[in-house]
């Protein structure tokens, strides 16, 4: 029997480079096209693809008939138009977070998909970690009585880049979308509303106009309360600290070390890998995988961003509002 191929291309080359590493590595799939606008990037690129062809312009991706699978690693003000184009054009998406900026945008991408068979994945790749795999294990079912994310972002100086020059850029699209997710995945449950608050104390204000730290509190129906932050300036190694309060035990993640604390005595060490990003590909790999068998299902699936990005934007909203939200969800 004939092994199906899919073929794949990747719009953007910069986080977009992993993603055609991962494409690569799976054996029903090729690469057949890239585009970046930066001309700087397709040398360097042909050094090491030769036999990858780059595209004039990310239009000639989306109109190859060949093509079954687009990656997005564009910039996040050029999510929502690619995507929409992907649709249009019958590609199944893997995109960075965010996958749009409002909260029209995502419910239109919801109500596109709802009308095709296309499938859809992105980023979350905290799911794959070893460590956050035997932390859910651990804590699945159990009563949380509190739970601390924070994402340390310890590269300062990206704000400073592209991020300064998008109009809509958010920290917390950006950073904290990340152990948003990880909290609703470790969970399985969904907040109801959601307060924010942030500033951008050390953040050089002619280049950065944006909040650079952020803290989020998420509420839910049984009264637990969720503390998120996105620390982008301080000085500070890029990490995923995790808290994890329940009343017989605990779990702590920080630099110190990784452990579990049962009945305020027993300590016992986490062992499984963080950061582990050699697991990273099972995101790409996973959502192949569903693609070639239905019955496979992917890590990160269209239910999960839609949730996520509800809960991001709600956040974003409050924000700007100064105001608790209460999060709507996309059916």
């Amino acid at each position: 029997m004939k092994k199906k191929i899919f073929n794949a291309a990747v719009i953007g080359l910069g986080v977009g480079i992993h993603h055609v590493n991962a494409l690569e590595k799976h054996s029903n799939c090729r690469v057949k096209k890239v585009y970046d606008f930066k001309k700087s990037i397709q040398t360097k690129f042909k050094k090491n693809f030769p036999y990858i062809e780059f595209a004039k312009n990310e239009n000639e991706i989306f109109q190859d008939k060949e093509i079954n699978i687009v990656s997005i690693a564009s910039y996040d003000n050029f999510h929502y138009n690619q995507i929409i184009k992907c649709i249009k054009y019958k590609k199944n998406i893997i995109v960075e977070k965010p996958i749009c900026l409002t909260q029209k945008q995502l419910s239109s991408i919801n109500n596109l998909l709802k009308k095709t068979n296309l499938k859809i994945t992105s980023n979350m790749v905290l799911r794959t970690t070893g460590l956050f795999r035997e932390i859910k294990k651990k804590t699945l079912n159990k009563d949380i009585i509190s739970i601390e994310a924070d994402y340390l972002w310890g590269r300062s100086h990206k704000l400073y880049q592209w991020r300064s020059k998008i109009n809509d850029y958010s920290i917390i699209h950006g950073c904290a979308i990340h152990v948003i997710d990880l909290v609703l995945w470790l969970l399985e449950k969904k907040p109801i509303k959601v307060y924010a608050i942030g500033n951008n104390i050390g953040v050089d204000s002619k280049k950065f106009k944006k909040n650079s730290y952020v803290i989020i509190l998420l509420k839910y129906n049984n009264k637990l309360i969720v503390k998120i932050t996105a620390n982008a300036i301080s000085v500070f190694p890029h990490f995923h600290e995790l808290k994890i309060y329940s009343k017989n035990s605990s779990i702590i993640h920080n630099l110190q070390g990784s452990i579990e604390i049962i009945g305020n005595k027993k300590k016992k060490k986490l062992s499984s890998n963080y950061p582990d990003k050699k697991s990273r590909f099972n995101i790409i790999h996973s959502f192949v995988d569903n693609l070639k068998n239905r019955y496979t299902r992917s890590i990160v699936d269209k239910k999960d961003i839609m949730n996520s990005m509800s809960i991001s934007l709600a956040a974003e909203k409050s924000l700007k509002t100064g105001k608790e939200i209460e999060i709507k969800y996309e059916n």
